[in-house]
């Protein structure tokens, strides 16, 4: 019962550091929209000639998608 308790324990320690270092690698994931959608373009191989109008549609939307509403009457 001990041994058990034990490790339940060292579980929840060693999972309560880990969980910081987990999030610090999400947010140095994050990309801006250009880049995102670059990596996108890339993906789907859009010819050079159509790349710069892809992203800025690419970024236009998500962008547009992302904003916060503004409220009504104001």
């Amino acid at each position: 019962m001990k041994k058990i308790v034990a490790f339940a324990s060292a579980a929840a320690l060693l999972s309560m550091f880990a969980m910081p270092g987990m999030a610090a690698d999400k947010a140095a994931e994050k990309k801006t929209p250009e880049e995102m959608c670059k990596a996108m373009a890339e993906k789907d191989k859009v010819s050079a000639d159509k790349m710069d109008a892809y992203i800025k549609t690419c970024v236009e939307k998500h962008t547009k998608a992302s904003a916060p509403a503004k409220p009504a009457g104001k």
